[in-house]
């Protein structure tokens, strides 16, 4: 594909009407045609936001000016043009979540996981007497070895970044199964407290690094999964995670409207910190649904991922699909 396909999104008249008039929405990192249409679901474009936080943020920021014009003018088509407004609302608190889109693809962005989990790791051991408390409630992770895990997974990240570095594929391969055992274990934890209402109150710090740390592992299996030429595998990682949070959080609710003497005595202050815990795994995901969708259309054009390192840019950029055909 020729690098001169891509458009700058705020200088395409036609697209940005059709997302004012309702016809078109965006979801993640994809324009699609609204439901309901006669091409109900079909792709207009993919989507390129820039990789330094800032340009991001600010990028997004005009876009919403831009389409916030013609708010007044689609009173018919209300409801999808505010759909896509939140979408890009979205996607700028996913952007401060995730410190910059572009993480699972990017050699920048792999860097910033790399060093998210090496904090994360840090704030584990800080933390190491509330995570035993935690699992002891788990039996089968009871007698593990909690330091000593951590200092393994830290040198396999490590490792993951030196021999990303270094275009050693084989020997990035070998990780996967460390990495990905590490993501399971993660999960494990996150289900089986979710399901406990008193993890709401006495564990919900922990229980918060735990899912923070169980996304940027997810961020970081599917990077090398990309790495060693397993795409689809990739994009799977990432709709795992697309999967897992909000299932995570409704078996919280859940829980919680279960447990009424458990409701009575959390205190009123700690309302606010459970809204915000639930809001924080809510964020991230069109963050996610932006870098899976990359990872789809790299598997469908096999090479765009390196023209978005060619077509680096301080706006958003749109590859329309019909330039593609």
């Amino acid at each position: 594909m020729s690098t001169d396909v891509w458009r700058i999104l705020t200088d395409s008249p036609e697209i940005l009407e059709g997302i004012r008039s309702g016809v078109y929405k965006i979801w993640g990192g994809v324009i699609r045609h609204a439901t309901g249409s006669p091409e109900g679901g079909r792709i207009v474009g993919h989507l390129k936001f820039p990789g330094e936080q800032q340009a991001a943020q600010q990028s997004i920021e005009n876009l919403q000016g831009m389409l916030s014009q013609g708010f007044e003018s689609a009173q018919t088509a209300m409801g999808g043009l505010q759909q896509s407004m939140n979408m890009l609302q979205g996607l700028q608190v996913a952007n401060l979540a995730l410190s910059g889109l572009n993480l699972a693809v990017s050699v920048a962005g792999f860097a910033i996981v790399c060093s998210k989990l090496n904090k994360l790791s840090a704030q584990v051991q800080a933390q190491s007497i509330n995570i035993n408390q935690i699992l002891e409630i788990v039996s089968e992770a009871r007698d593990r070895a909690l330091l000593s895990d951590e200092a393994q997974f830290r040198s396999h990240v490590l490792s993951a970044r030196q021999f990303t570095e270094e275009g050693d594929t084989h020997q990035l391969k070998s990780l996967l199964p460390a990495i990905t055992k590490e993501y399971e274990f993660s999960r494990l934890i996150l289900q089986r407290h979710a399901g406990i209402a008193d993890s709401s109150i006495d564990h919900l710090p922990t229980i918060a690094l735990f899912q923070e740390r169980f996304v940027h592992i997810g961020l970081l299996r599917s990077h090398v999964q990309m790495k060693v030429g397993a795409p689809k595998y990739a994009e799977e990682s990432l709709q795992d995670l697309l999967t897992e949070l909000p299932a995570l959080n409704a078996a919280r609710v859940e829980c919680l409207l279960k447990d009424k003497h458990m409701a009575t005595r959390m205190p009123a202050e700690h309302f606010p910190k459970i809204l915000d815990f639930f809001g924080q795994g809510k964020a991230v995901l069109p963050a996610l649904s932006y870098e899976s969708n990359l990872l789809a259309l790299e598997r469908s054009q096999p090479g765009t991922l390196a023209q978005f390192a060619a077509n680096d840019s301080s706006k958003i950029l749109i590859l329309p699909v019909r330039a593609t055909a």
